[in-house]
Order: C-alpha cells, then sequence, then structure tokens
C-alpha cells in the first residue's frame, strides 16, 4: 500500500484557505506582471515634463522656472512686488496667470490665448517691447533662454 505524497496534503492544513480559493495564485501572479509592464518603463517624474514630452528648446540643466529664479526675481518676487516690482512672478500659477493678468503699460494681457508665442511676457524680452523697457533691467536674455521661456508659455496655454 503506497500513501500520497504528503507536501500537497501539509500546505492544506497549513493554508486550509488554499483549498477553497485555488483561482488566486494565478490571479495574483496576472496583477503582478500587469503592474511590473506599466511601471517598468517610466522614463522620470512629474518635476520633469521634458522627459515625457520629447526634446526642450532649454539648455540641459536649465528650466523656464531656474530662468525666471535667476533673471526676474530681483524685481519679480513675491518681496519685491509690495516695493515696486510690478507683476509677481514667484507666486504660484505661472504661466496660467499670465494668461488672466493685464499689462501695467498697455492693458494687453501679458499672455496671448490665441498666440501665446507673440505675448507681451515675450516682447518684454525684445529691444523694442512697445511699451516699457526690456526685461531683465540692465541686460538681455541669451537665444536659448528666451526659446525656452517661449516653450514654457506656449505649454501652459490654458485649455478653451
Amino acid at each position: 500500500m503506497s500513501f500520497p505524497p504528503l507536501a500537497p496534503v501539509l500546505d492544506l492544513f497549513a493554508n486550509p484557505s488554499a483549498a477553497r480559493r485555488p483561482y488566486r495564485a494565478p490571479l495574483a501572479t496576472l496583477f503582478a506582471a500587469a503592474l511590473l509592464a506599466t511601471t517598468a518603463g517610466c522614463a522620470g517624474g512629474l518635476d520633469e515634463p521634458e522627459r515625457f514630452t520629447g526634446a526642450s528648446s532649454c539648455a540641459p540643466g536649465t528650466t523656464a522656472s531656474s530662468i525666471i529664479q535667476a533673471q526676474c526675481y530681483s524685481c519679480h518676487s513675491t518681496e519685491t512686488k509690495a516695493s515696486g516690482g510690478g507683476f509677481d512672478l514667484q507666486a504660484a500659477g505661472l504661466p496660467g496667470r499670465l494668461y488672466t493678468t493685464n499689462a501695467t503699460c498697455n492693458s494687453q494681457p501679458l499672455a496671448d490665448s490665441a498666440n501665446p508665442s507673440q505675448s507681451f511676457f515675450l516682447k518684454k524680452l525684445t529691444p523694442s517691447p512697445g511699451c516699457g523697457g526690456q526685461m531683465p533691467l540692465g541686460g538681455s536674455l541669451n537665444a536659448a533662454d528666451t526659446a525656452c521661456l517661449t516653450e514654457w508659455l506656449v505649454a501652459g496655454k490654458p485649455s478653451p
């Protein structure tokens, strides 16, 4: 007289619910495989959108936020706005707030939703902006930084 192998019998005693739900193991394996497949190829984080959208006009290691911080915050930050700096570029909501705020010198919107690349915000970076002086005061941005800010403004255009 031969006896059946003890391993399957012992497993049922160790985990009696396994005998009632044999379908769980394949489902768990399928779920784990699907989770791995959807997360394995993640190219970057949400704080790096250029990794998801393709090539960027910004120089490597440069973002529109870093350009604005370096070139504009000395006059256009939350702290300096009260002392006559004008528009606060540090407060949350950029570039969206540019589409809802008018310039003080000509009452035009800072950003034109119909044609973001021709916005007054970007014209202020040129030698002849139409009203007021070129920004940043006492200097100018290089072509790569201007292209980076243009791309950022166009990408931040609000949906209709």
